[in-house]
Parts: C-alpha cells; sequence; structure tokens
C-alpha cells in the first residue's frame, strides 16, 4: 500500500492521528489513490468532520471531484449522507454549495433527497440557490419525499413553487402524488417487487421526526443479512400540498382539507400513533391555519357545521378553525356550551385551547370547571389557557393554577408553572407555589419557576438558575429561558456560571441570548 493510499485510508477510517503523521511526511493530501478516491472525499463521506477540518488545513481542495467508484464532491458526499458538521467544515473551508456533479446532482439536492433538515439549513445559509436549472429541483425532492421542514425552509430561502421538472411536473405534483397514500403498504410492494427470491423478509421501522412526520423505512434481506437495500420516506405530503397551494395562490375546498387533516386515522396503528394524535400531524395544523386565516363568513359558516358533526374528530376540527379571534362573537358561545357539554378529551383539550385563543374572561367558569380534569392532555391545556383567561394584574382565581403546578404529570406542570410565571400578579402565593418547582425533577419546570422568580425580583430564582446552566445536555429551549433569568436577575454570583455555558449556548445558537446574560451578570 502506497503513502497515498494510505492517507485515503486513514481519512476514511477517521484516523485524524496517522492521518496528521502522513501529511506531515509529504503525502499530498489531493492525490487520489489507485482506485480514484480522495482522502478528502472519504472523510466527507464518512462524516469525519476532524478529519476534513485538518485536510483543508493542509492545502486539500473542497471542490476536487473524486473519481472512480468513489465518484463526486466532498460537498455532496457530506450533505448526501446528512453529516451537518462535516458539511460545516466544507463551507467554512470553501467548498461551493452549487457546484453540481454527476447525473445534474447538487449538495442542496442530495440533502433535502434525504430528508437532512440540518444540512439544508447549512447549504442555504452559505448561498445555495434552490433554483439552480436542474432536472429534479430540490423543492421537489423534499416534497416527494414528505419532508415538511424542508420544504418550508427552501420556499423561505425563494425556492419557486412554480418552477418545472424534466417532466413537466410542479412540486404540488409530487406532493399530491403521495397525499393520503398509505406509505409503508406502497414501499412494502416495491421492496417485494425487488427481492422474489424465496428467504427474503422485509422490515419496516417507523420513527417520528422533528417535523412530526414520521419517517417510514422498508427494507428487503434474508434473515441476518440486510443488505442496506431500503426505500424509506416521510409522510408530511398533505401539509406539503397545503403549503404549495396557499403560496401559489390556489383556494384549497375545505372539504380536501379535512380530508388531508384526517388521512392517518384511517392507515393501520404504530406506537408513534399512539403518541401523536391526529390533531398533532402537520397535515391538520397546515389545513387549520389555511383555514383561520381565510377568516371569511364561508370558512366561519362551514367550521360551525362541523363543530356539531356527529364524528368527535370533525367536530375537533372545526373547533380548531373557531379559534380564530376574528370568528369570537359566534365562536365564544357555542365553545363556552361545548367545554360544558363536551366528554371526549381531545376534543375537550381542543375547546380549552380554543377558548384560551379568545381570551374572554366569561369563560373561566368553563375552564376551572377542567382543572381536574381525568386526562391529563386537558389539564394541560387548562394550565395553559388560564393565563390567558385571568386578568393579569388581579387575577380572580389562582387557586387551581397553583394547583396545577403541583400536578403528577410533566407537561401539566410545566404549562402551568409557566402560565404562573408570566402572571404580572404578584404575592406570597405566587412566589411559594413556583419555589417549590424549583426541585422539580423536570429541567424545563424548573426553568419555568426560575423565570417567574427571576421576573418578581425573587433571589431564589438564582439557584435554580445555577442547577439548570450546571447541565452540559441541556436543549435550547430550556437553555435560554436559564440565560434569560440569568440576565433579568443581573446577578454576578451567576457570572461563571454563564461563562461555563457559551460554547453550549453558541451550539444551541443562541451566543445574543448568551452576550446579555454574560453582561448582565458581570456588573
Amino acid at each position: 500500500m502506497s503513502g497515498d493510499e494510505s492517507l485515503v485510508g486513514a481519512a476514511r477510517a477517521g484516523k485524524l492521528d496517522r492521518l496528521g503523521e502522513l501529511l506531515a511526511g509529504g503525502a499530498p493530501p489531493d492525490r487520489p489513490d489507485t482506485e480514484g478516491t480522495t482522502a478528502l472525499y472519504a472523510a466527507a463521506v464518512s462524516g469525519h468532520a476532524e478529519v476534513v477540518r485538518a485536510l483543508l488545513a493542509a492545502g486539500a481542495d473542497p471542490n476536487l471531484a473524486s473519481l472512480g467508484d468513489s465518484d463526486g464532491l466532498p460537498l455532496c458526499g457530506a450533505a448526501c449522507w446528512g453529516h451537518d458538521a462535516t458539511v460545516g467544515e466544507l463551507l467554512a473551508g470553501g467548498a461551493d454549495p452549487n457546484r453540481t456533479e454527476s447525473f445534474d446532482w447538487t449538495p442542496l439536492k442530495w440533502a433535502a433527497s434525504g430528508g437532512h433538515t440540518g444540512a439544508v439549513t447549512l447549504l442555504l445559509k452559505h448561498g445555495a440557490d434552490p433554483n439552480l436549472p436542474t432536472r429534479t429541483p430540490p423543492l421537489h425532492l423534499a416534497a416527494a419525499r414528505g419532508a415538511v421542514d424542508i420544504v418550508r425552509l427552501l420556499l423561505k430561502h425563494g425556492a419557486d413553487p412554480s418552477a418545472l421538472d424534466a417532466e413537466g411536473k410542479t412540486a404540488l405534483d409530487a406532493a399530491l402524488r403521495w397525499t393520503g397514500v398509505d406509505i409503508e403498504a406502497e414501499l412494502r410492494r416495491r421492496q417485494a417487487e425487488m427481492f422474489t427470491e424465496p428467504g427474503y423478509e422485509v422490515v419496516v421501522t417507523r420513527t417520528e421526526q422533528d417535523d412530526e412526520t414520521e419517517l417510514i423505512s422498508v427494507s428487503a434481506g434474508r434473515p441476518g443479512e440486510f443488505d442496506g437495500a431500503e426505500s424509506e420516506m416521510q409522510t408530511g405530503h398533505g401539509a406539503i400540498a397545503t403549503i404549495l397551494e396557499q403560496r401559489m395562490g390556489i383556494a384549497t375546498p375545505v372539504d380536501e382539507l379535512l380530508r388531508r387533516a384526517m388521512e392517518f386515522r384511517y392507515l393501520r396503528p404504530t406506537a408513534a400513533e399512539a403518541r401523536r394524535h391526529a390533531t398533532e400531524r402537520p397535515a391538520w395544523s397546515e389545513a387549520v391555519r389555511v383555514l383561520r386565516e381565510r377568516g371569511d363568513t364561508a370558512t366561519l359558516e362551514q367550521a360551525i357545521e362541523l363543530a356539531h358533526d356527529p364524528d368527535p374528530l370533525y367536530r375537533t376540527f372545526g373547533v380548531d378553525v373557531l379559534a380564530e379571534p376574528e370568528f369570537r362573537a359566534r365562536a365564544l358561545p357555542l365553545l363556552r356550551r361545548m367545554a360544558r357539554e363536551e366528554t371526549d378529551p381531545v376534543l375537550l383539550r381542543a375547546v380549552v385551547l380554543a377558548l384560551s385563543d379568545h381570551g374572554d374572561v366569561v369563560a373561566l367558569p368553563e375552564l376551572l370547571g377542567h382543572a381536574r380534569h381525568a386526562d391529563h392532555r386537558v389539564r394541560e391545556a387548562v394550565g395553559y389557557a388560564l393565563t390567558r383567561v385571568l386578568p393579569p394584574e388581579d387575577p380572580l382565581e389562582t387557586e387551581e393554577l397553583v394547583r396545577l403546578t403541583e400536578d403528577d404529570h410533566e407537561y401539566v406542570r410545566d404549562w402551568a408553572t409557566m402560565s404562573l410565571g408570566l402572571l404580572e400578579a404578584d404575592g406570597p402565593e405566587i412566589r411559594e407555589a413556583l419555589a417549590r418547582r424549583l426541585d422539580d425533577p423536570s429541567q424545563v419546570v424548573l426553568a419555568e419557576a426560575a423565570r417567574g422568580l427571576a421576573e418578581r425580583g425573587d433571589r431564589r430564582a438564582v439557584g435554580g438558575i445555577r442547577r439548570l446552566l450546571a447541565d452540559p445536555e441541556l436543549d435550547n429551549y430550556t437553555l435560554d429561558v436559564a440565560l434569560e433569568s440569568a440576565a433579568r436577575t443581573g446577578d454576578p454570583g451567576l457570572h461563571a456560571d454563564v461563562l461555563r455555558c457559551r460554547r453550549l449556548a453558541e451550539t444551541h445558537g443562541l451566543h445574543a441570548v448568551w452576550r446579555d446574560a454574560f453582561r448582565a451578570t458581570s456588573r
């Protein structure tokens, strides 16, 4: 094995020390091995970000295509597999996000087709053009996959929803092809057609995604010998069709929006389905959003009709539309009556949240009537709603809200604690309830309690904030709340804690919030 081949092998294996030795010994960073593979491509496609950084520092060309069996650009290889850190290193090192490799593929197309939201975000931030002339635009690929967040990102960065692919189809056509389809059954059928020999079996996995879709992956092979031949797709096509239609000025009929909202109701149940109700899927939320934005009399009448439907899920959809404040005059009396009469917990949750959107204190009796409901989803909604209905400066009733902060269910405590903390009112009862949550096992509840105390100038917030900032795995939202609370207190005793979490804050994109906390605690 030659020295150059060893460099490629070290890069592929992520052996940073060995790579450094070879480079120090004079191995050219761009010379390919006997198969035509470059070290930078091997490292990029394998996701070895530190190796990529070292090769770039040694002078490797980020835009040099690898040849042979490993044919492609390093940035395309990293984007194809969703190696976000590696994509970032290549872009920082001068990789061109708009360079095209074989068969008309760009890094953005690879990332979009693979559902890699992080890579898409990085590429667009560094100037990737979603409208480059190509046989199949990135928007079409994301729409065909069912990747809702990527479609939103591409549209936000100027992707043309009316653009045509080589077959004269739009991205909307790509989404409508799969809207309402049993994706798992279709992918199973495809794999069965590919693997017809006896002894092959099909394995299906379903994974919840950050954009509230499911990733359905179907692979076929002999038991224990799966060869990686896999088909996968996300379940966001209905939502994407609605998003694209609105962007293109197409007024989708209410019946069609309703059908999309209900589409997963009729498919086989899954473990994820049990955790995520139909009302929490993007096709539902996008349909509701579009109808609420219309805000016209015809939509109001159709929503009222749905709210009287025999099917509780149809009534739930109607209630979600009636939450539009423009509909208050006719919606509020109906929603209050439904709050008193309905029993389905999903529907009741929707009614409570709709009443919170209208924010009228007249609904307080109905909300308080469900503060001790047996279903945590209803109690959670009440905890959220009370702060929007209670008079902020002089709340008439906080007893139930305080009690909800001590609920057995984490989500109920979370919303109730946030609501209590955000009230403009102050007093010993409110402060003591927030202080009790400083020992909560949930970091989110703790953060809401600390914020509520910090807003009231209560020094007990400092201890809670310190606990939060000491956690190296704090999520984005909780860290944001903790840093804002630290800035609010301006306590110099938190300065060292804020300083220690700088790297975590930058990882979460919270540098500005961190800076404010750093300055406030420096006094």
